[in-house]
């Protein structure tokens, strides 16, 4: 077996693009011995290993931090298998429905031109920050979260998920960020308790609901909330970050988008399959199996390389380029299967919309490439901080 994939290797995160391309065509279902892991890269093992339940289980988690090192498994639908997953899901999934997102649409467009409306007189713009806050005061008006609540909220999640080089996993202060966080929220169930939210939020369905037979627990909704909130702004905010910059890297093809603006939700589901912001999660393996002639044991980990797949030629012509032109029939940027992403419809709303109002205020900008930096941790990828310049309104 060759050895040239270490998921928390420096030099790997910094660039993971050839290493992808190399496992994809040497060797597809790879075993990196030291966390006795399994990673798979192609397209096609990817989407049907999210679909199989046979022999994968999410029960025990789906990051590094649960699968590599029985870090205590959260009690939230994401950490489960049917029945349980689909019973928990069912509590707010019909808010998540295409019809009741688009019905967001004009208090989304409201929301981003206030937010926007301040930069516009100062000539500069970070997209990554403007998409955060959507986001976050999107999920928080869904939970039933005060806008400042939910913005101490990521803050805290940002603390967490922030890596240090040759640090695995948290750092300290994400760590004790963390901890701040369960606290915080805690208390804000004890109060919610004695005074409920509102009836339309996720926080009320929460606190109320029986899930065979039982009521969530403070635990339960803690997770809720912390899961909610990164899925809400996160992976939204890179997307939208990815696309300003990759329409630079672009010309004619922002051109294009300047010129019709119908053409966002392609540049949007583009940067989403160019650099998807998921980049890994995985599964506990319940029954052997064998794939590309290895031998897959009962009791290791799977890693689903969804970053790969979504740069596999067995799958997208010319996958490693940039192509807002692009209309596939398929792709692993919302995941699929009983796990596919909850919110797909809303991110693709928030994402048009922020976009929309973007190049409709800003119609020539130029990214500050120098000052662009890019994220990599167990989870999540991407471009974070994206400035652009433009002539002040």
């Amino acid at each position: 077996m060759p050895n040239f994939y270490n998921p928390y290797d420096e030099a790997f995160r910094a660039n993971p693009w050839p290493i992808y391309h190399r496992m994809r065509d040497e060797a597809p279902a790879y075993f990196v011995e030291e966390l006795n892991t399994w990673a798979l890269s192609r397209f096609e093992d990817v989407l049907y290993g999210g679909m199989d339940r046979l022999h994968y289980t999410a029960s025990v988690g789906t990051t590094m931090d649960a699968l590599f090192y029985g870090a205590p498994t959260p009690p939230m639908f994401m950490w489960m298998d049917p029945p349980k997953h689909t019973h928990h899901r069912a509590v707010v999934n019909p808010l998540y429905q295409k019809d009741a997102v688009a019905l967001l649409a004009e208090k989304i467009r409201s929301l981003t031109k206030r937010l926007l409306a301040p930069a516009l007189q100062t000539g500069e713009l970070e997209i990554h920050t403007l998409a955060t806050q959507v986001g976050l005061y999107t999920i928080a008006d869904y939970i039933g979260l005060q806008h400042t609540q939910i913005a101490h909220i990521g803050a805290l999640i940002e603390r967490f998920f922030h890596r240090e080089p040759g640090v695995i996993g948290p750092t300290p202060e994400g760590f004790a960020a963390f901890g701040a966080l369960r606290e915080y929220i805690l208390e804000l169930l004890k109060a919610l308790r004695v005074t409920p939210p509102p009836p339309d939020t996720h926080l009320y369905a929460w606190l109320t609901s029986e899930i065979d037979g039982h009521r969530m627990t403070d635990d339960e909704i803690f997770f809720s909330v912390f899961a909610m909130t990164v899925t809400g702004a996160d992976t939204l905010a890179l997307t939208c970050a990815g696309t300003v910059y990759y329409l630079n890297e672009h010309p004619d093809q922002y051109a294009e988008v300047r010129a019709d603006h119908g053409l966002i939700p392609h540049a949007f589901a583009e940067t989403g399959r160019f650099d998807q912001p998921t980049n890994v999660l995985g599964r506990r393996v319940v029954n052997d199996f064998e794939l590309h002639g290895e031998k897959i044991r009962t009791g290791q980990n799977v890693l689903f390389l969804f970053a790969s797949a979504n740069r596999d030629d067995r799958e997208f012509v010319d996958a490693d380029q940039y192509q807002i032109s692009r209309r596939p029939r398929r792709s692993m940027t919302f995941g699929a299967g009983i796990h596919a992403c909850l919110g797909q419809h809303l991110a693709r709303l928030e994402g048009k919309i922020i976009l929309e109002e973007v190049f409709a205020a800003i119609p020539e900008y130029e990214v500050q490439k120098t000052r662009c930096k890019r994220a990599f941790s167990e989870f999540l990828q991407g471009y974070a901080h994206v400035p652009i310049s433009f002539k002040p309104r």
